[in-house]
């Protein structure tokens, strides 16, 4: 899928699941040259404020795909990062792809340090940037 279809598929699963956060990853697929989606159960203990994906999960998906980012949705407020999301996605390295179900809107928070294959990621922001 394009990152068009990427994003259209996460505000569509956002928004029918308004109640709690959705997350998940973006990937990219090499082989056949086109991003992944992969929705994951938020098993955080409060999901209407805050999500956690399985580590397992995360682990699989790398193997299987270039990691871009964890996305994951805003119930409430806008796509701003939250103090959690910039100190979840620092510590880990990883950007966080926000949508907030509010204002309808996508916020990619980049963490200074990247664990990502950085051209994969580069040609991720060119994408998004066009988006």
């Amino acid at each position: 899928m394009n990152l068009k279809e990427s994003f259209q598929d996460i505000v569509d699963t956002s928004e029918s699941n308004s109640y709690l956060e959705i997350c998940g990853f973006l990937g990219f697929d090499q082989e056949k040259n086109q991003y992944v989606i992969q929705h994951q159960k938020n098993i955080a203990d409060n999901p209407s404020q805050h999500f956690m994906i399985d580590p397992l999960e995360y682990l699989i998906f790398k193997d299987r795909y270039e990691l871009v980012s964890v996305y994951h949705s805003h119930i409430n407020g806008d796509e701003e990062p939250s103090e959690f999301d910039v100190k979840m996605s620092d510590n880990c390295c990883i950007p966080f792809l926000i949508y907030s179900i509010e204002s309808k809107k996508f916020h990619l928070y980049e963490p200074q340090n990247l664990e990502i294959d950085v051209i994969t990621y580069n040609r991720f922001k060119a994408d998004y940037d066009n988006y």
